[in-house]
């Protein structure tokens, strides 16, 4: 913001109408609305609008919005806790991680490979189900064959409940030699090449941990990684207890780059001994796609107003007086309005001011009207 200083002895407004007075612009009292708490703008300086060119006076509507900007701050990346939020990987069987494997922060998809894990175990996994799959075939044409011999009267059913007994011990070790590859990770009748087995994402989501690096040994059950799944976003902001929403209050978080903006949802109650602050937990409605859990993002505070303030540029808010103020044009009339500076936010300035819904906010030329206002000439 641009500061001033005025001239000593003598009042702003009587150099204004001085200054004006001798480079011919007249002064015209300004008749604006009066809002309770806003100072009224001070008498205008009458600009022709063939003159303005000169004075190089560019301006701008003012636009009005309840959500105001409050505070800036971090905010962490978290998924939704819930008991499906993430998902752990296990080794398979013992083996050696083989391969490159995903990154922290990496999204991955339900089935896709992790890595491989090379594994002597899995080959004798393998054969054993192949043994025990032979096996079970076997068995069953026996009972086929010997069910029809019994029903031509040519074996005794002695024998053909022993058939049936063997085929049943047959398809119960097929079972569990299939129920050993599944524990390995293995669907059965696939074979793992060579020893090797891919390892898959179980869900589709961020990989939140590993720890594991390739070449490294691990043993069956050993946890690997964790995938949290990125079907739900909160972002969480620590924030003075001062500028927290009130309740029933609405209130949101923005980050740059996100298509749109969270509701705060939760306000926590507690403040945190350390750092002094609460914590804000607010919930977009869609994830954002460059967000991850674990991540720490820019992001800004905004609190819906009972009433409108005012959007204007912040490089057109000037101080006078120990005073923020803007020049307003009202057709040919341009003067100082006093104004209440609320909030900042990417370069726009959030205030409160008397203007009328015509007014326009000077954004160019504005050091002419500052000479003018304080008796300097024109620069």
């Amino acid at each position: 913001m641009h500061a001033l200083s005025p001239r000593a002895g003598l009042a702003p407004l009587m150099v204004a109408f001085l200054m004006a007075g001798l480079c011919g612009l007249p002064l015209a009292q300004a008749t604006p609305t009066v809002n309770a708490g806003v100072p009224k703008p001070a008498q205008a300086i009458v600009i022709p609008e063939a003159m303005r060119p000169n004075l190089k006076i560019q301006s701008v509507p003012v636009v009005s919005t309840q959500n105001l900007p409050i505070t800036q701050g971090l905010a962490s990346i978290s998924a939704a806790a819930s008991n499906q939020a993430s998902s752990q990987v296990s080794a398979p069987a013992d083996g050696l991680i083989v391969g490159n494997l995903p990154q922290i922060g990496q999204t991955v998809t339900a089935g896709q490979t992790l890595f491989e894990l090379a594994s002597a175990g899995l080959a004798d996994l393998q054969g054993q189900w192949s043994m025990a799959q032979a096996r079970a075939a076997l068995a069953q044409q026996n009972l086929s064959r010997d069910a029809a011999l019994f029903t031509d009267g040519l074996i005794a059913k002695k024998r053909l409940d022993d058939t049936r007994s063997q085929a049943q011990s047959a398809a119960a070790e097929l079972n569990a030699a299939t129920a050993r590859l599944q524990v390995a990770g293995i669907t059965a009748g696939k074979q793992a090449t060579g020893g090797h087995l891919a390892v898959r994402a179980p869900v589709t989501g961020v990989v939140t941990q590993r720890k594991i690096m390739p070449g490294e040994r691990v043993m069956a059950g050993q946890a690997l990684f964790e995938i949290t799944m990125s079907g739900e976003q909160w972002w969480l902001m620590a924030v003075p207890p001062a500028l927290a929403p009130a309740a029933g209050s609405q209130a949101e978080l923005k980050i740059a780059g996100c298509p749109e903006a969270a509701p705060v949802k939760l306000v926590d109650l507690a403040v945190d001994p350390l750092s002094q602050m609460v914590t804000l937990r607010a919930e977009p409605k869609t994830p954002c796609a460059h967000l991850r859990p674990g991540q720490k993002a820019n992001a800004s505070l905004w609190i819906m107003q009972p009433s409108p303030v005012q959007v204007v540029p912040i490089g057109a808010v000037t101080e006078l007086d120990n005073q923020q103020q803007v020049f307003v044009q009202r057709g040919e009339q341009f003067f100082l309005m006093p104004v209440q500076l609320r909030g900042e936010f990417d370069g726009m300035a959030y205030v409160l001011g008397d203007f009328q819904p015509q007014d326009l906010i000077v954004t160019h030329g504005m050091s002419r009207l500052k000479a003018l206002a304080l008796g300097m000439g024109a620069e």
